[in-house]
């Protein structure tokens, strides 16, 4: 039964990250021609991505809140603007992580923050290559190449030694989770 609450919980968590992003990044998305179902939800994507994440949360609340927080910890590690909240981006990161560490399992905080990092790293590494238009927070950008597949790597390693089956299951949904919606 963990299993199969653990695979729900990586799937619906999954589907609100990538709505989000997709919502976040329709500009880019239209400029390389894309649709997505975040496009297609418009307003309603807010909405819909909450309803999913509260499934998750109450089927296993620290496996989603960690894969989430971890999303938004990597997901705005590269920007560098000042936020509505006031502070720049990296200082809410920050709290996020300290957060994240004094009220999650340590363990499962690390594994989530290092198997995001793997994904989003591989992402930004196959839309460098796939697509006209990147963002200009592509890891790419900031790391090159070789940078971006070695932290890649080393984030991979680190996911699979804490925890071998949680990585293969995160990274094969990860995938499904993409099709899905940029069918």
């Amino acid at each position: 039964m963990e299993t199969v609450n653990n695979i729900t919980v990586i799937f619906l968590t999954g589907l609100v990250i990538k709505l989000m992003d997709d919502y976040l990044d329709q500009e880019i998305d239209r400029m390389n021609g894309r649709r997505t179902l975040a496009m297609r939800l418009d307003r309603g994507t807010l909405p819909y991505a909450l309803i999913l994440l509260t499934f998750a949360v109450l089927i296993e609340y620290q496996l989603t809140i960690a894969l989430f927080w971890s999303s938004y910890v990597v997901g705005m590690g590269m920007d560098t603007n000042r936020l509505p909240t006031g502070l720049k981006s990296y200082q809410e990161v920050m709290i996020m992580l300290i957060l994240g560490f004094l009220v999650l399992d340590y363990r499962l905080f690390l594994f989530s923050i290092s198997i995001i990092t793997f994904i989003q790293l591989s992402d930004d590494y196959i839309d460098y290559y796939l697509e006209e238009y990147i963002s200009r927070d592509n890891f790419i950008n900031y790391l090159g190449k070789v940078g971006t597949i070695l932290l890649a790597t080393i984030a991979l390693m680190i996911a699979l030694t804490i925890d071998w089956q949680m990585s293969i299951l995160v990274v094969l949904i990860a995938n499904i989770v993409v099709w899905i919606l940029h069918r």
